[in-house]
């Protein structure tokens, strides 16, 4: 019994009816099996393809990506030239092969203007998808490349070149590890850029690459994260998003940080979080629910290298200290203090979150002075040590509302203490805080909280409660507020809860 399958003349017919023709040039990215039984195999594809784009056309395959057959079939013709590129290498035979291929690893980057794919662009041809999605659409990296997105980076390659010699080179701008090209594909098709058909069991798809990069990057002006994909667990596109958020925090004069009790236990995981979030400063508060003061030497410097080797900088160590009665037994002599400001410097930070202590509202009068001479003595120590303090206001604190917050901070009348203002403790003890808060208490803030709750006390996703988080943030960026926006969102540690917050912060920010 003779087996039948697919013939040159179908596939001929096939990319006709797609609309190439004779002296076109076109990318082909292919899965051989995908069109079924092929008569003669991969010489029969290849065939083809060279008739329908004739001697003035040019046919192309990248290679050695992957492990395509036909690709590898294509490149070991005897009247096919390469460009012997060591990650992203293109096969050519036809009138334009040695103008697409030319010095391609001469490039800085792999998919840049002077690579096949870039030159493909800009002459318009075609790409086709042979049996397999936009998943494999390589062009859509020069694209990436035009749109010089935040989170393409460099990469190192050791190859091996046509003499024989081990080389390194440095690519720069190089493609991420995941992307979603594959939510492209309706949009393609609904602008116009492509087109479909089947032959054999496999489905074909036909683009113009400059169409192509021109509808692609209109949606990346609109969104530069329109490549990647909405999976939270997946780390790859998470991490891209923050190298995204990152350079767009570039444009802000406020740093973005967050306090590490607020995201998870463990430090890591934490710090992957963050990053995902375009953050890369850290309040160290409780680490594995530990403060810094509870923590042995060797854990301390093994955090310290940590956040070195992240690349993360504290922006602020958040204490507690203060944060007891006052009529309880004060720090002796402020050794704990003094130890507070040691653990600053060891970690090159240079502000640290104290408190104003414990008390019954109706004792705030008997206690101002005693309050006050032991938030100079502070501040004095503070001073020597080139620490910034930072007060945070706290209901059942003597910085409980924003009078007390300006009574301490005139009165001391220091450079060396600020305010940390926590919007969602105003919003505790009753007030508004931005249309019921003096104006010349917000110039006197260091840092801005990130949180929300409600005149009941209950926390909030910022801007949904009565804090007027936007307010504040809108306004302080007004003055080109260059403190920083501390993400503190008292829902509760974890990870969904951390980014929820995070995301409604980015939300507020995208609409100012």
């Amino acid at each position: 019994m003779i087996k039948t399958g697919v013939s040159r003349r179908m596939i001929v017919e096939g990319l006709k009816n797609l609309g190439l023709k004779k002296g076109d040039d076109v990318l082909v990215h292919s899965a051989l099996s995908s069109l079924g039984y092929v008569e003669d195999g991969p010489e029969t594809v290849i065939e083809a393809l060279l008739e329908v784009v004739g001697p003035e056309g040019t046919v192309m395959m990248p290679w050695p990506l992957g492990n395509c057959y036909l690709a590898k079939v294509f490149s070991e013709r005897p009247d096919v030239v390469s460009s012997r590129h060591p990650t992203h290498a293109v096969s050519a035979w036809g009138a334009r092969a040695t103008f697409y291929i030319r010095n391609h690893l001469d490039s800085p980057t792999a998919c840049g203007p002077e690579t096949p794919y870039g030159r493909l662009i800009k002459s318009n041809g075609y790409i086709l998808l042979l049996g397999v999605d936009q998943d494999r659409n390589t062009t859509l990296h020069a694209v990436e490349e035009m749109a010089d997105l935040p989170y393409l980076s460099e990469k190192t390659v050791t190859f091996v070149d046509e003499k024989g010699e081990v080389r390194q080179k440095i690519l720069k701008k190089f493609p991420g590890p995941h992307r979603n090209f594959i939510g492209l594909d309706k949009i393609f098709q609904k602008q116009g850029v492509m087109k479909i058909t089947r032959i054999g069991s496999a489905w074909v798809r036909l683009l113009r690459a400059g169409k192509m990069a021109e509808v692609a990057l209109n949606l990346l002006k609109e969104n530069p994260a329109t490549f990647l994909c909405d999976n939270p667990n997946c780390a790859d596109c998470v991490w891209q998003k923050g190298r995204i958020k990152q350079a767009r925090l570039k444009e802000e004069s406020f740093i973005l940080t967050a306090v590490s009790d607020q995201v998870v236990s463990d430090l890591e995981e934490t710090l992957i979080i963050l990053q995902g979030q375009g953050i890369n400063h850290i309040e160290l508060g409780r680490i594995s629910g530990k403060l810094l003061t509870e923590m042995e030497p060797a854990q301390i410097n093994q955090l310290r290298q940590k956040l070195l080797e992240n690349k993360f900088s504290v922006s602020a160590i958040s204490s507690g200290y203060n944060r007891w009665p006052i009529t309880a037994d004060c720090d002796p002599e402020l050794s704990f203090f003094r130890q507070l400001l040691k653990l600053s410097q060891l970690f090159d930070c240079q502000h640290l979150v104290i408190f104003s202590f414990q008390m019954p509202p109706d004792q705030v009068k008997k206690f101002r002075d005693q309050v006050l001479k032991s938030l100079e003595k502070m501040v004095v120590l503070a001073r020597d040590a080139h620490i910034t303090l930072l007060l945070e206001n706290e209901p059942n604190t003597y910085a409980s509302s924003s009078r007390l917050c300006a009574d301490v901070i005139e009165s001391i009348g220091s450079l060396f203490l600020r305010l940390a203002f926590n919007p969602a403790n105003f919003v505790r003890v009753g007030e508004k805080p931005f249309l019921g808060i003096p104006s010349h208490i917000r110039k006197m803030t260091g840092l801005l909280y990130i949180n929300d709750a409600t005149f009941s006390g209950c926390p909030q996703l910022p801007g949904r409660g009565n804090a007027e988080i936007k307010e504040l943030i809108s306004i302080l960026r007004c003055r080109s507020f260059n403190g920083y926006f501390s993400l503190k969102p008292d829902l509760g540690a974890g990870k969904e809860k951390f980014n929820q917050a995070a995301d409604s912060f980015w939300q507020l920010l995208e609409t100012m």
